[in-house]
């Protein structure tokens, strides 16, 4: 999400995919010329408003991003390890240091409460799609992890993503992840689409129908895998403090899982 990172701009839609379809207002008419865009609004909106909410926030913190190792550890015995795979609020959007993110929340909380290390890792990206992600854990070794951490739909939502092509790849991810050897696997909610006050009304209106149509798909998926979905509570913006409550919130969902693990406490 960096201003000077290249974002893949073209559409989500998979070959043979229907689009998101919104109806047209009762009794317009729409010109043969533009009826594709009309009914393939993502085509044209989903670069537009990606690339207007970029311009509008770059010069705002919500772009730093921390330096150095992708991840936190905490000494200690048998340590818990736990792999955090997302875009940009996983890969700690906002903030210099991982420590101040989601994994070093979590990192600590797991150590208080179980009594062993932690390690966090992350693997992120901050123009993450869903698609993109699948591809990139293609061939990574996702062995040996006592939970997965799946954060995604800000890039999605934003170059608005089809529900169909959504709904596949983040249905491959799951299933990956699930069939990895985790003792267990979550997926949160669409992370940060309440930041984006810095858009005209229009684009927040409709990133925000987005995001909460993905959010549906996702529960729907999640419910036919058995696995278990995180809501994350609203915030205005990336801080340590929002990392730190949703860092609480996805911990108290992983840490009875450890504890009824083979290798629990």
């Amino acid at each position: 999400m960096s201003s000077h990172l290249p974002v893949d701009n073209r559409s989500a839609l998979t070959n043979g995919e229907q689009p998101v379809v919104r109806r047209s207002a009762r009794g317009l008419r729409v010109p043969p010329r533009l009826r594709g865009i009309w009914e393939n609004p993502e085509v044209v909106l989903g670069p537009l408003f990606w690339g207007l909410f970029r311009a509008t926030t770059q010069h705002e913190r919500t772009w730093l991003y921390p330096a150095g190792p992708a991840g936190v550890s905490i000494p200690g015995i048998q340590p818990v390890r736990i792999l955090i795979v997302g875009d940009g609020p996983a890969a700690g959007c906002g903030v210099l240091i991982h420590e101040l993110g989601i994994a070093g929340t979590l990192a600590r909380q797991v150590a208080e409460h179980t009594g062993r290390g932690a390690v966090v890792t992350v693997i992120a990206q901050p123009d993450a799609s869903a698609r993109s992600t699948l591809k990139r854990l293609d061939g990574v070794d996702l062995v040996g992890y006592d939970s997965v951490v799946l954060m995604l739909a800000t890039t999605d939502v934003f170059c608005l993503t089809g529900r169909r092509s959504w709904r596949h790849s983040m249905t491959e991810l799951v299933g990956l992840l699930t069939s990895s050897g985790a003792a267990s696997v979550f997926v949160t909610s669409a992370a940060s689409m309440h930041l984006t006050r810095s858009l005209v009304p229009l684009a927040r209106r409709l990133t925000g129908d987005h995001a909460r149509l993905l959010d549906t798909e996702t529960q729907q998926i999640c419910d036919l895998t058995g696995t278990q979905m995180i809501a994350l509570d609203a915030a205005n913006d990336l801080t340590p403090r929002t990392y730190a409550k949703w860092g609480r919130r996805i911990g108290a969902h992983i840490i009875p899982f450890l504890r009824s693990s083979p290798s629990g406490w």
